[in-house]
């Protein structure tokens, strides 16, 4: 029985290591959003904004599988009240993320419009 339980506890903290691992993920790429924003700006890079804008998908595929993570994690696990509270502030970290890479897809594509019209600058 003893082991059951350790086993259980041992693939709940995998599960919970994963959607971390997947969270600071998704936070890199949307810091390379930024980040590549900030330089296809200063020098009016228009392929850079391009992949910007590309780079949007991955992060939404990587939102999608985080959301599939923590639902199988709160239907199987049926955390306590402090697991759950930290599932639940990955919620609202993975929102936050994914708002931050929309608002950099939108700048890369405002200074793709800028830059294509030779308003550089």
């Amino acid at each position: 029985m003893e082991d059951i339980i350790h086993h259980q506890s041992s693939q709940f903290d995998e599960e919970l290591g994963r959607l971390r691992s997947n969270v600071l993920k998704m936070g890199g790429l949307v810091e390379n959003q930024v980040a590549q924003a900030t330089e296809a700006y200063r020098y009016c890079d228009v392929s850079l904004a391009n992949s910007i804008v590309a780079r949007d998908k991955d992060v939404n595929a990587l939102e999608k599988e985080i959301d599939d993570d923590y639902a199988h994690v709160i239907a199987r696990r049926q955390p306590t009240a402090s697991d759950l509270r930290l599932v639940f502030g990955i919620i609202k970290i993975v929102t936050d993320l994914e708002r931050i890479g929309d608002e950099a897809k939108k700048f890369a594509k405002g200074i793709r419009r800028v830059c294509e019209s030779g308003q550089a600058p």
